[in-house]
């Protein structure tokens, strides 16, 4: 498979530090059509992938895994095969090229119908990315498991109809700062807490119990609602302050899995 073109404008302004996302919807996209993005994958990825049960699962695993490759090629303009991970000791994995760690940071999560990959060209910067499908099932009996009294009187202030997406929203956040920390769920759920705003007009705010060593104002979350359906939350610890900005892109299938997607992944394909 050829290399597929990406850009390298990638560079921020004094003072600015851009954060680029880019999302890969892949539904309708069978196993024909992912087959040439198997030769960036390592044997590892492979094999991993191979392993799902289902058609669909099988797709959306090789889909996610070439994104994240060939989207830190565009930060970085190295090979999209020759990416290799490292995972720590709660998961998270970290880029390397050869044997020394790569000057990005990134985030992937996928969910049914789409996979998605934030990154930034910056090393060891805590960043989290998380996607959910907003027609997918939810139990609101349960929300008190995973959200704060704060959170539950949020969600519980909704219309009714509202509510669904309302836990989406939270959870995703949730994902977005555990992830960030590299701490999964082994982090204290109950220990931080979102005022989630309106996502087309702010960033939503965080709040931490006196247990964690964390400042409010040492963390940045964005969260969308896409067009094809999900909802998205971003968060990045940002402690020097910086003004941050994020690209997102979303991402032609065909021009993606063809063999020369020029421009596939350009952050300007969308804002």
């Amino acid at each position: 498979m050829p290399e597929p073109a990406v850009s390298h404008e990638q560079t921020s302004p004094p003072g600015e530090t851009l954060v680029h996302v880019w999302t890969l919807p892949v539904d309708g996209v069978d196993e024909a059509a992912v087959a040439p993005l198997l030769a960036v994958l390592d044997p590892t990825e492979q094999a991993r992938g191979a392993r799902f049960v289902g058609a669909r699962d099988r797709v959306l695993f090789v889909a996610a895994h070439a994104l994240a490759r060939i989207a830190l090629s565009s930060l970085a303009g190295e090979p999209a095969a020759a990416w290799r991970f490292v995972a720590d000791r709660h998961g998270k994995p970290r880029a390397y090229l050869g044997a020394r760690p790569a000057a990005v940071s990134f985030n992937l999560s996928h969910t049914d119908g789409l996979a998605g990959v934030a990154a930034i060209a910056q090393p060891e910067w805590a960043l989290g990315f998380d996607l959910e499908k907003l027609a997918r099932e939810v139990r609101l009996a349960v929300a008190d498991r995973y959200f704060s009294a704060h959170e539950i009187r949020w969600l519980e202030g909704l219309a009714e109809p509202l509510r669904r997406a309302g836990f989406l929203r939270l959870w995703t956040l949730k994902e977005a700062f555990i992830k960030a920390t590299g701490k999964g769920l082994t982090q204290d759920l109950a220990s931080f807490w979102f005022d989630p705003s309106p996502p087309d007009t702010s960033q939503p705010r965080i709040h931490f119990a006196p247990v964690l060593a964390e400042r409010p104002g040492d963390w940045w979350f964005e969260q969308r609602i896409l067009d094809a359906g999900f909802v998205a939350a971003l968060g990045l610890r940002n402690p020097a302050g910086c003004r941050i900005e994020a690209r997102w892109t979303m991402v032609d299938p065909g021009q993606l899995m063809a063999k020369q997607p020029a421009g596939a992944l350009s952050p300007h394909a969308h804002r």
